[in-house]
């Protein structure tokens, strides 16, 4: 009698395996851009603030010659646009302009202020214009803006006319004898302090009122 071949044992074992699913690393590139880019907006965001606070105190300083020691650089320019020949180059000259102008900065006025935006940031009127404050360019202009890092606002500045309505208008159609001027102020860091300065004004406008009051800002100051 044949003896009968043994069953094999076909329980199947199975060994758990363990998890070696690793977690995706992170891109110490990509953590660094985003850290410097939120350290570079955050300090953008201060000098913005810094330089609209010290404006502010500009704005109410009645005396041009306290305006000028307190707020602009010794080598101070000014361009023009309107009038190039209403350049300067270097504070006293500005300050003369401030004096001569007091008539006017005596009326009740408002303005507006923010930061520059796209070319802006590179806009220096032309060569024929930056000329007359003392031969300088625009290219140069722009170097020194880097080298320097000048950094700029847009402010927006109308006076009441002398014959305001009641009703708030610079005459019946708005457009009497109120004053407006538009201007690119540049700021650069001084001293043992790093004081911000004012470097450049950029007169972009000077005229009536133009329609255009309290548009360019987020809030209409006096």
């Amino acid at each position: 009698m044949a003896t009968p071949l043994p069953i094999p044992d076909t329980t199947i074992t199975t060994t758990e395996s363990p998890n070696t699913t690793q977690p995706t690393p992170t891109d110490p590139k990509t953590t660094t851009t985003t850290s410097t880019s939120t350290s570079t907006s955050e300090q953008e965001k201060e000098i913005t603030n810094h330089l609209k606070q010290i404006y502010h105190q500009y704005r109410h300083t009645t005396s041009p010659t306290e305006k000028g020691t307190q707020f602009f650089s010794p080598i101070v320019i000014q361009i023009c646009a309107p009038n190039p020949a209403y350049a300067a180059t270097d504070r006293e000259t500005i300050v003369r302009y401030v004096s001569e102008a007091s008539s006017t900065l005596s009326r009740r006025g408002w303005y507006t202020i923010r930061p520059l935006t796209g070319s802006e940031q590179t806009h220096f009127e032309t060569d024929e214009i930056v000329k007359y404050a003392g031969g300088v360019t625009v290219e140069e202009l722009r170097r020194r803006k880097e080298v320097e890092g000048w950094v700029g606002m847009r402010v927006d500045l109308w006076w009441e006319g002398e014959s305001e309505s009641e009703s708030g208008k610079d005459g019946e159609d708005g457009n009497g004898d109120g004053v407006m001027v538009k201007v690119q102020y540049w700021w650069r860091k001084e001293g043992e302090e790093g004081k911000w300065m004012q470097i450049l004004h950029d007169i972009m406008y000077m005229g009536g009122w133009d329609g255009t009051e309290g548009t360019e800002g987020d809030e209409v100051l006096e």
